[in-house]
């Protein structure tokens, strides 16, 4: 799936959920022919094939998309017409109105997408005497320019290149620079996961990604981002980025290395309590929180402070387990789809920690699976939340292929807590706002460390 590429392509866009559409609904792979087609184009002449996948999305979009009834299909024209006479290089061709096409619209292009086939035809009917753009190039090109006028910054063009990687595990380890990537409206935020390459280069949390090897990320998706940083071990890539909370940018260069997915580290307080970090919710991180619960409670600590801070997410399948052990049963979360059709995410009951005293920490870089345990745990009254209010990436995503063998990453519903709160956009709230400080001076967790002492206190004698 989707979140198992982007974690192994070296900086990861985690999601909750990312599914393929039912076996009947994939389209056919139209990828030889379309390349048959642009290897035989002569100057003048109109590709049809290229444009196939085209259609794929739109069918996607207005029967799948979670703000299907919102979507304007005018808007999404405008931006693949735009982004193609851009990329095209032809610019000389529609200085007032684009001609309507003397070739018929083909009917694998639905008719909401008329302008971008007139204008697809003024570049290839105009015989500038040199060899013809390349339709697959341009394709590609107008479909990231239908998905960015969708301004849904969860939802992408994957080429087939990415796409033929889905299935990989979202577990075990890779190289890359160990650093998720956040999209929020026009710009990326980096995390870097703990002990990893980027992190001991001088990567912070909520660094705001400006340029990759001198190159703007502006206009880039998730994916382009992934496939610029990713690389091998032992080879360099420059970051420029802008720390969070300051002004100028700077840029830091990278070592990639081998990025071991170990999510859970603990230690004992000097108070008699656990500290418990997950950095991730990876396909192995509920096994091993099971076994750190289970050493935590043997070892007979009076109470958990659990850190989900600079936690981008996960699998929704892990969040849900690491839930049932804090919970007896009972709503975890539920997801609302474009129809409205609601399904329902519930605890395991008796949970191996369900009486065990819990502080939750939570700051702005918590993100998606982690808001969804947070909102689990507080909605339950089962812990207490500090920190500050969190990411507010919520959607429900989905992986559909197209016919030109690549795919649509795109929002299919959105997560809302036990008592009907929305994550997606806003965040969730904490139930004490502490900010974290000074760099050598942790706010949040002094405060959670003296809750704890106050919520469980060790026993006297």
């Amino acid at each position: 799936m989707l979140r198992a590429l982007l974690a192994l392509l070296a900086v990861v866009a985690v999601t909750v959920a990312c599914s393929r559409l039912p076996i009947g609904d994939v389209p056919p792979t139209l990828a030889e022919e379309i390349a048959a087609e642009a290897a035989a184009l002569e100057p003048g002449q109109v590709p049809v094939l290229a444009l196939s996948p085209v259609g794929d999305i739109w069918t996607i979009l207005s029967t799948r998309h979670v703000d299907r009834d919102d979507i304007d299909p005018a808007a999404l024209a405008e931006g693949a017409v735009d982004r193609l006479i851009v990329a095209a290089d032809r610019l000389e061709l529609f200085d007032e109105t684009i001609p309507a096409a003397a070739v018929p619209r083909p009917e694998s292009l639905p008719e909401e997408f008329a302008p971008l086939w007139d204008a697809w035809s003024a570049v290839y009917a105009a015989d500038a005497g040199d060899a013809p753009p390349d339709p697959v190039a341009l394709s590609r090109t107008a479909m990231r320019g239908i998905v960015d006028a969708l301004d849904d910054p969860h939802s992408a063009y994957v080429p087939p290149q990415e796409f033929a990687l889905e299935d990989l595990e979202f577990t075990g380890s890779y190289q890359g620079v160990g650093a998720e990537v956040h999209a929020h409206e026009d710009t990326f935020t980096l995390t870097p996961m703990p002990d990893s390459p980027a992190e001991k280069a001088g990567l912070r949390p909520g660094d705001r990604l400006l340029t990759v090897d001198g190159v703007s990320v502006v206009g880039w998706t998730t994916l382009d981002v992934v496939s610029k940083v990713r690389g091998p071990s032992d080879t360099v890539v420059v970051l420029g980025v802008i720390h969070e909370g300051e002004t100028a940018a700077v840029e830091i260069s990278i070592t990639r290395g081998p990025i071991n997915l170990q999510s859970v580290t603990w230690q004992s307080t000097p108070s008699g309590h656990a500290y418990v970090r997950l950095s991730g919710f990876y396909a192995n991180t509920d096994e091993a929180l099971e076994d750190v619960l289970k050493e935590i409670i043997e070892a007979d600590a009076h109470g958990l402070i659990l850190d989900v801070r600079n936690n981008p997410g996960g699998l929704l399948s892990t969040t849900v387990n690491i839930a049932s052990m804090f919970l007896d049963g009972g709503l975890v979360v539920y997801e609302l789809d474009g129809a409205g059709e609601r399904r329902e995410w519930n605890a395991k009951d008796g949970g191996v920690a369900k009486d065990l005293p819990l502080i939750l920490l939570v700051n702005q870089h918590s993100a998606s699976a982690g808001e969804v345990l947070a909102g689990a745990l507080q909605d339950r009254d089962r812990a207490t939340v500090v920190g500050v209010r969190t990411f507010g990436k919520g959607s429900v995503n989905q992986l559909a292929p197209l016919s030109d063998g690549g795919g649509l990453y795109y929002s299919y519903g959105r997560w809302y807590t036990p008592n009907g709160c929305l994550i997606e956009g806003s965040g969730l709230g904490p139930d004490v706002e502490v900010e974290r400080g000074p760099i050598q001076r942790d706010e949040q967790m002094l405060h959670a460390l003296d809750l704890i002492a106050e919520i469980a206190p060790a026993p006297s004698g």
